[in-house]
């Protein structure tokens, strides 16, 4: 398997389905919120866990002058998914607290 598609599978497919898959389609509650920010940190959990493999792959495969590249394109996504795991964290805090002030509303 190439790295290439290693990454794009990784850092573009599975997040992406994977927040399809988990979306709410319905009415927000309680377990589709959390449904949904678990999809999203799941997501980026494979995104590093991929590109980490590849720089392993570049690494084992005695690519020396590929390494740096790779090295810097796994600290950017490695930032960006932390980043997007803090952003999940308080969209499920601000969605859960919509779905308690609604509830409220309702006795």
């Amino acid at each position: 398997m190439s790295r290439g598609l290693i990454l794009i599978v990784g850092v573009v497919l599975i997040p992406m389905a994977l927040n399809i898959v988990c979306n709410s389609w319905g009415p927000l509650t309680q377990e589709s919120a959390m449904r949904m920010a678990f999809a999203t940190v799941a997501g980026q959990t494979v995104a590093i866990l991929s590109v980490t493999v590849t720089l392993a792959l570049t690494a084992l495969s005695r690519r020396w002058r590929q390494i740096p590249l790779f090295a810097v394109i796994a600290v950017s996504i490695f930032i960006a998914a932390a980043a997007t795991m803090g952003a999940a964290a308080d969209e499920l805090s601000s969605r859960l607290m919509v779905i308690d002030g609604v509830s409220r509303l309702n006795p």
